[in-house]
């Protein structure tokens, strides 16, 4: 879908909805990966009811603070403020309310300028996301992953992919179906600056 969106062989407005569809994607995945933490802990039902309601960082922080000794997410590091701003770009799509949209008038056209986060300088307004943004959020989902996984968790690449891609009721127990890609999709990735080498997947 990333390709897609980037190609400028590919329609415009269908780049854009492309763009949103990845960004939309991106932030699940950021959900899953904390909801899968949470659940590899084997907690009661009812401890995990409550954990289950916490933020997608708060799922993050409990995971490491349990699993971990003095152990937890630094707030202020890149990775993590990433993060803050993709979530409040996915609240603002969820819960729509209305942006300022300045214009600047050129002969029979014009240009619109929107305000942008300070991180990420994603468009606040949904209707401003397009491919770039897409590149952004992905960065950003796996930027915070491997942060997360390989500095502070310290896991294995194998660990990693036993972890989100297990199919076991308690994620990191065993063995997982290891997805096969193009090496030159990695090569394409990391010169985007998506860099998958925190998880262990086949490169053909």
């Amino acid at each position: 879908m990333l390709f897609h969106c980037l190609d400028p062989e590919t329609d415009y407005d269908f780049r854009q909805t492309l763009g949103r569809s990845c960004m939309l994607n991106s932030i699940l995945l950021l959900e899953l990966s904390a909801n899968i933490c949470i659940e590899s802990l084997d907690l009661e039902r009812s401890a995990f009811n409550e954990i289950d309601r916490l933020p997608i960082l708060g799922k993050f922080d409990f995971f490491l603070r349990t699993s971990f000794r003095n152990k937890k997410l630094e707030r202020g590091v890149s990775e993590v403020e990433g993060i803050k701003e993709l979530k409040r770009l996915r609240d603002g799509y969820v819960h729509m309310k209305p942006h300022r949209v300045e214009w600047e008038m050129e002969g029979d056209g014009g240009t619109a300028e929107m305000d942008t986060t300070s991180i990420l300088g994603i468009c606040k307004n949904p209707k401003g996301w397009d491919e770039d943004s897409a590149l952004k959020t992905i960065q950003a989902v796996h930027s915070f992953l491997r942060y997360f996984f390989k500095d502070k968790c310290k896991f294995s690449a194998e660990k990693v992919g036993s972890f989100l891609l297990s199919e076991s009721k308690i994620p990191g127990q065993e063995s997982y179906p290891m997805p096969a890609f193009y090496k030159s999709t990695r090569k394409e990735l990391i010169e985007m600056g998506v860099d998958l080498r925190y998880i262990k997947l086949a490169w053909v």
